[in-house]
């Protein structure tokens, strides 16, 4: 399931939300999304980040910033465009979470909150400056999600905070969850995307679960926490990657893959493929730049079937080596073996790396495996996203079978 994040622009008319590389624009009074979305990023905010947006924060000059990754932009919404950035988050907000943010409001009294996983910071509107100390959400924000993924402060004086597919309304004192939260958003947001923007996932899974193999649903719940990227670039530990998080680190392996030229469509060389992987790997600040800063610089692309089949090539891989690690697999409800699928593709594996979960998802304890599932998110704030989407699966996994639901059915993105 694809982040949200959304903000009020200025004039308190309109709210903003971003989900992907789409984005709605909302109408405050009318309470629902205009007509006509979602629309492309890339289309309509020159300038601004195309995809993959983490949090937003309206500021009191009527300025917006904009978060992704460990970078951050001053956008102008008014006149389309950039003031400052993209720049380092520790350059521009010095003491901040300098990694990654999940999501930013900008409170009544002046202050500013922003959460990162577990835990947030505090901006001192009178002194304007970021107080250093992290601070748990669960211990200080009471009946507060634990994580958030966006936060807004509605024109009637109202702050909220989402999370996965609820939110929440908070009291503007104390910060408290009102009395009847959290609620579904699809109830109470009319239009709002959730999950997948449509036309992402031509079959979302309904109530009663998708008949689908895991393997024909892998790419499609993997594009929107990878990106589906035709063209070379460096993952955040430099790495080459293309695809759907498929890494290429050597001219070797670059070269095995049919590329194509961007601007012909002719066959590239092996020379051709070898010269664009060495001249990826060898661009200065790549990888902290994310792959949108490869797309301006790269010529070669992989035609939509060769990323396919390069996705179809590594599950398989990972499935075979899955069935000789876990005796029951074949067993396993679909979603456990989604959720295994989902770790296996960043590169970990079991059982060594994985003690405690393997010995979970052997014994059928999926509630364990859920706790035991959390990727480490230092230094790559994207994995926040996958981490979630995998929490959900093995949950869903232990309500299949507490509720001898069919095991071969995918319930995600739904939460059973």
């Amino acid at each position: 399931m694809e982040k949200l994040c959304g903000f009020v622009a200025p004039s308190g008319m309109k709210a903003y939300f971003f989900t992907g590389d789409r984005y709605i624009r909302y109408d405050v009074e009318a309470d629902g999304a205009d007509e006509g979305y979602p629309l492309a990023i890339a289309d309509q905010w020159p300038g601004l980040f195309e995809a993959d947006i983490d949090a937003a924060l309206p500021w009191s000059d009527g300025s917006v910033f904009f978060f992704r990754g460990d970078q951050c932009l001053a956008y102008d919404i008014e006149n389309g465009v950039v003031l400052d950035g993209p720049r380092p988050i520790a350059e521009m907000w010095p003491g901040l979470f300098d990694l990654g943010i999940d999501a930013a409001i900008l409170w009544g009294s002046g202050n500013a909150y922003f959460f990162s996983g577990e835990e947030y910071q505090v901006f001192d509107g009178a002194s304007g400056e970021i107080d250093p100390e992290a601070r748990p959400i669960a211990g200080d924000w009471p009946g507060a999600f634990p994580r958030i993924d966006t936060a807004l402060w509605w024109p009637s004086g109202n702050p909220y905070v989402f999370a996965g597919s609820e939110y929440a309304r908070l009291d503007p004192e104390d910060g408290s969850v009102a009395e009847g939260f959290p609620r579904p958003v699809e109830e109470d947001w009319r239009g709002l995307p959730i999950g997948p923007v449509a036309g992402d996932v031509p079959e979302p899974a309904g109530p009663a679960g998708s008949a689908r193999s895991v393997r024909d649903f892998f790419p499609e719940f993997s594009a929107p926490l990878e990106g589906r990227v035709p063209y070379l670039y460096q993952d955040v530990k430099g790495l080459v990657t293309t695809g759907v998080g498929n890494l290429v680190d050597s001219p070797e392996e670059a070269a095995a893959l049919p590329f194509v030229h961007a601007a012909t469509g002719r066959p590239a060389t092996r020379a051709e493929i070898e010269a664009e992987w060495h001249r990826i790997k060898n661009e200065p600040g790549l990888a902290k730049k994310g792959h949108l800063a490869a797309k301006a610089i790269h010529t070669l692309e992989l035609p939509d079937a060769a990323i396919d089949e390069l996705v179809r090539k590594r599950f398989d891989v990972n499935e075979a080596r899955m069935s000789a690690v876990f005796p029951g697999w074949a067993d396993w409800p679909a979603d456990a073996r989604l959720g295994a699928h989902s770790i296996a593709w960043t590169g970990s594996f079991f059982p060594t790396r994985w003690p405690g979960f393997t010995a979970a998802a052997n014994a059928g304890r999926w509630e364990e495996a859920a706790a035991q599932s959390h990727l480490r998110e230092d230094g790559n704030p994207s994995i926040a996203p996958r981490n979630r989407a995998n929490l959900r699966l093995f949950r869903n996994a232990a309500a299949v079978v507490a509720r001898g639901l069919d095991r071969s059915r995918i319930y995600y993105p739904a939460a059973l």
